[in-house]
């Protein structure tokens, strides 16, 4: 197989001897919607504290259904601006779309459960709460969004969704327990790095196309300081004081082909992952799932911020080999 060489600089390896060290973290409060972009978080078992409890559902066919920005008639989501007040009881939401921000007093708003809740893209199902009218009023004014849509989120008491295979990944789960996962599609945590992105804007800056931010993948934490596509040869490393398993790569979507700002659509970037990045499994890739090794979770709390390092426990040989044949690493 030809090497395929990143192209993120003039020189391959530019970033050699640079200690890796996390750059940016992200919540999504709200699955499919706007970012809040932090400076250090709370990891919990199922990802970091706050990030994916909420979703948008609506009723559709009497049952209710996640709303997802890959639907056309739900691309407004991707404009909702979430954020929570300093003493996290209220959640504040924003939208170019609506005329007044609104906030929730997310203690005082009275809950129904609503049974089998379609969660995420996987289709699983959970029993999650609906927070009351006032809020699906200002998302519909948000969003467009047709058949009522609601806000729903995650008791607090005995939410219990675990990880799966992704049958499309075919890559086994790290450990043999139940793991936690919030209302996210696959894994707790989604890295990407700065090099990355940056090789793949230069291919596209190459074949005359726009080029994309990283919003257009969703990261949890991002890096710097590692070639670019060398988070594929990741097994475990260590952020700040804690521990994560480099499950599997991410697989990525039409989400990735929505402009942020104007909500245009295009092929890109997945027309040009698909050029170097596509795997037998037809899976085009972007960032690595990650996994928290917690002891302790219950009585301990555990932060990491921008800033952290990021040590390199092991590798995985086989990825690693497949990144270096693929990227011309010597």
């Amino acid at each position: 197989m030809e090497a395929l060489k990143t192209i993120a600089g003039s020189v391959f390896g530019e970033s050699k001897g640079a200690t890796p060290t996390v750059t940016d973290i992200f919540i999504y409060p709200i699955k499919s919607c706007g970012a809040c972009r932090v400076g250090s978080a709370a990891v919990t078992p199922r990802g970091f504290h706050r990030d994916r409890i909420f979703q948008v559902v609506n009723k559709v066919d009497g049952a209710w259904h996640y709303c997802t920005p890959r639907e056309k008639s739900s691309e407004k989501l991707f404009h909702i601006a979430p954020s929570f007040s300093d003493d996290g009881r209220r959640l504040v939401l924003s939208s170019l779309h609506a005329k007044k921000a609104f906030t929730l007093d997310l203690e005082g708003a009275p809950t129904t459960p609503l049974a089998a809740t379609t969660v995420g893209s996987g289709g699983s199902e959970a029993t999650l709460y609906d927070y009351g009218s006032d809020v699906a009023d200002w998302l519909q004014e948000a969003t467009d969004i047709r058949d009522s849509p609601r806000l729903v989120g995650i008791s607090r008491e005995n939410f219990t969704r675990i990880m799966q295979v992704n049958p499309d990944q075919g890559v086994e789960l790290p450990m043999s327990k139940p793991l936690p996962l919030s209302l996210a599609d696959e894994a707790p945590f989604l890295l990407a790095t700065h090099e990355s992105l940056s090789d793949l804007n230069k291919r596209l800056e190459l074949a005359g196309k726009e080029t994309v931010d990283m919003r257009r993948f969703r990261p949890n934490i991002v890096i710097g300081g590692m070639e670019p596509w060398e988070e594929d040869s990741l097994k475990r490393i260590k952020i700040g004081p804690i521990e994560f398993l480099v499950w599997q790569r991410c697989g990525r979507c039409t989400m990735t082909t929505i402009d942020r700002d104007t909500l245009k659509r295009s092929g890109e970037p997945l027309n040009t992952l698909s050029s170097f990045r596509e795997r037998s499994n037809g899976q085009r890739n972007f960032g690595m799932h990650l996994i928290p090794v917690l002891e302790n979770a219950e009585s301990e709390e555990f932060i990491i911020s921008v800033g952290d390092k990021i040590e390199i426990l092991e590798y995985d040989e086989e990825r690693r080999s497949e990144w270096m044949q693929l990227f011309g690493k010597k």
